[in-house]
């Protein structure tokens, strides 16, 4: 088994939806226009609903109301508002799970605070494109929830060698699987024909110097991951605000890895805080069973 062929033979169960499909399509065209673009996304009401309440979020901070899909395509652009739909429809995909396996709430709580990170980074280091970074630590971890998915005890054998240690339980995917749920994280973001930039940043996020390329993009992602697990407590992914003030010097070993002065980092945690609950209830509104 390889994450392509685990891929592949799930794919009718982690398929995106028509209309994300018919979005795509339509920014492979050159001769697409907005109205195309905020017709196909208007077709699901409810998801154009949830974009709209993304881009009016505090979080992304605009200055005026935007009321309109194709006025939240002009600010943002095409390829950035693909990468938000993906966003928003993929915690749909994962439902059902039973709850022993996996807590949803906790781990969408903890893909939101790496997808901030991620873009807080991105901004850090003043690159363009910002979502596409919220996007790569949003779904970095999806491979995980395809694991607990199709192959419960397997990963519950994981789980019992590396028990809550992250590092441990990169190993034991390895020698249990063969490969890591970044990896697997990366071929279905693969499959759903989204940048290369973002599936090569999280399949070598967990080793971002051994990328062959996007190695920037890697250890942001790398690093996103990094100060989000620093902000946990408890068992099970489960994020909270870190008890005690960090101070620059507890992140100067990760600035030092994209060059960044560690008072830049300092101020990420409280970032990450001031905005996850308000995404988490943005994107996980459909989600959840009323």
């Amino acid at each position: 088994m390889t994450p392509k062929s685990l891929v592949q033979s799930t794919h009718t169960l982690f398929s995106l939806p028509d209309v994300v499909i018919r979005v795509n399509q339509l920014i492979g065209d050159p001769d697409t226009q907005t109205a195309d673009l905020a017709e196909a996304i208007l077709c699901d009401p409810g998801l154009a609903a949830r974009l709209l309440r993304l881009v009016n979020s505090a979080y992304y901070g605009s200055r005026r109301r935007v009321e309109t899909i194709s006025h939240a395509i002009v600010l943002l652009g095409h390829r950035e508002l693909r990468d938000l739909m993906v966003a928003t429809v993929t915690a749909n995909l994962f439902e059902g799970l039973p709850p022993e396996q996996v807590n949803m709430d906790r781990f969408w709580q903890h893909s939101i605070m790496c997808g901030i990170a991620a873009r807080g980074l991105a901004q850090r280091h003043r690159l363009r494109e910002g979502e596409r970074f919220f996007t790569a630590g949003l779904l970095h971890g999806v491979g995980k929830l395809i694991l607990y998915s199709q192959y419960p005890e397997r990963y519950r054998k994981v789980l019992q060698l590396a028990g809550d240690n992250e590092q441990a339980r990169v190993v034991a995917e390895r020698q249990v699987f063969g490969f890591t749920y970044a990896e697997l994280s990366a071929e279905l973001l693969k499959s759903w024909r989204l940048l290369e930039s973002l599936h090569v940043a999280i399949a070598y996020h967990l080793e971002p110097s051994k990328a062959p390329d996007y190695r920037l993009e890697a250890t942001i992602l790398h690093v996103a991951v990094q100060i989000v697990n620093r902000m946990q407590t408890g068992a099970n992914d489960t994020p909270s605000t870190a008890q005690a003030e960090p101070t620059p010097e507890d992140f100067a070993p990760l600035a030092s890895l994209l060059g960044l002065l560690p008072e830049s980092l300092a101020s990420l945690p409280a970032e990450i805080d001031l905005h996850a609950r308000e995404l988490f209830q943005i994107i996980r509104s459909e989600a959840k069973p009323v």
